[in-house]
């Protein structure tokens, strides 16, 4: 079977990382500034400020932002429960704009359909590694004048033009995790080019205290842990005959080993986010990003052959391309079925694991501010989709084998 994911830092990659939190003095002692500077750089923006995760971003943010208790914040109905959960930790209301379920993303006219004379934000998010229809967007947000903040935790090293993702409004954050195109064994960043902003944020960092040696290790170690089981001959091996044990998503046991509950933000677990990503961490991030952009470009090729092959199948529930002036690198590929369950049990039979994926239509769910039936192209969403393995190291032998596997488990869900 071919494993849903891989860890993108390579196992050498990983042992030079717990090298690195072992005997600190292999950093140099300044691989934090470094990495912020390099970072930025890259980017293309005036500031990078390296922070414990994205969550802990977006907060340092609307903090900084300060905006008054009460105002309204769009984001996309379908997203991570982080984020609408700490929007409405921070005294604000979250507003959910409705998503195109081709794209899997917000629209200027969903997001203009929303906006009220108490909205200060727009916070879209560039899901999947497909870029959101930002020139839209931006104009929008001028004309009404209101701040633009990217969700970039999927999407790192994208194109928006001649920008990249996170350079285009007024602010963006990062997330980092093990599972993500640009990986820090956790941590994240915040960008910037508003001077103001960065030295608001930084000061709310001033009093963060070191990270745990003990929680790197067991990132570092947890990442050498995926990238051994996800090798083709341990996983098929290990976690193959358990996969095809658990065709339904809501038994499938991977996904729920590494799924979070969802909650609101409570103050214990608001301050053991209250840390500084170590120099390891940074250490490894100057060197993800020496190797990102190759990276990300073996993700489009993938990516966009593998939807080329899909569509000679005839496939449908397919994945929209990159926006004309966007990009799509292809972090997840994600495609909808009317019958997750069966189609899913049909996938793994013909040899491809898969993913119901870890976002939600946030919109539907009442300790979120939302309520049933509010975004229904959202919840659709969510009932359907299913994620493909779509990463480097796939050759195009197994990117055919994919495209003939989801055809097969099509045609017999649907009785052909």
């Amino acid at each position: 079977m071919i494993p849903r994911f891989a860890p993108t830092a390579s196992l050498s990659e990983t042992f030079s990382f717990l090298a690195d939190v072992v005997s600190p003095g292999r950093t140099g002692g300044d691989a934090r500034q470094r990495f912020e500077a390099a970072f930025a750089n890259w980017e293309g923006a005036g500031h990078a400020l390296f922070v414990p995760s994205g969550r802990m971003g977006l907060h340092l943010l609307l903090k900084a932002l300060d905006y008054p208790a009460g105002s309204e914040i769009v984001v996309p109905a379908f997203t991570f429960f982080a984020i609408p959960a700490m929007i409405r930790h921070m005294g604000h209301t979250v507003v959910y704009a409705e998503i195109d379920p081709a794209t899997f993303e917000v629209t200027e006219a969903s997001v203009r359909a929303v906006l009220t004379a108490q909205t200060r934000a727009v916070i879209p998010t560039h899901l999947f590694g497909r870029t959101c229809p930002m020139e839209g967007l931006q104009k929008l947000c001028t004309e009404k004048g209101l701040d633009l903040i990217e969700d970039c935790a999927q999407a790192c090293g994208a194109r928006i033009g001649p920008h990249k993702a996170g350079a285009v409004g007024r602010a963006a954050y990062f997330t980092f995790g093990i599972t993500k195109n640009f990986t820090t064994y956790s941590g994240g960043m915040v960008v910037t080019s508003d001077t103001g902003l960065a030295q608001a944020v930084r000061r709310e960092m001033e009093d963060f205290r070191k990270p745990a040696t003990s929680s790197l290790l067991k990132q570092g170690v947890t990442a050498a842990a995926m990238s051994l089981a996800s090798r083709r001959f341990l996983f098929n091996m290990t976690l193959t005959p358990l996969l095809r044990l658990d065709s339904r998503p809501d038994a499938d046991r991977v996904h729920r080993a590494f799924e979070e509950p969802i909650r609101l933000p409570s103050k214990a677990g608001m301050e053991a986010l209250r840390w500084l990503p170590g120099e390891a961490q940074a250490s490894a991030g100057l060197r993800q990003l020496d190797a990102v952009d190759g990276r990300n470009q073996q993700r489009r090729e993938l990516g966009a052959a593998l939807l080329a092959a899909l569509e000679g199948h005839g496939m449908p529930g397919l994945p929209a391309p990159a926006e004309a002036e966007g990009d799509h690198v292809y972090v997840s590929f994600a495609l909808r079925h009317g019958d997750r369950a069966r189609f899913g049990g049909a996938l793994r039979r013909a040899g491809v694991d898969f993913s119901p994926g870890y976002m939600s239509a946030c919109s539907a769910l009442p300790e979120l501010g939302g309520q049933v039936g509010l975004c229904p192209a959202a919840e659709e969403v969510e009932r359907s989709i299913v994620h493909l393995p779509l990463y480097p190291g796939l050759s195009n032998k197994d990117v055919e084998r994919i495209a003939r596997g989801v055809a097969r488990a099509h045609r017999e869900t649907e009785g052909r």
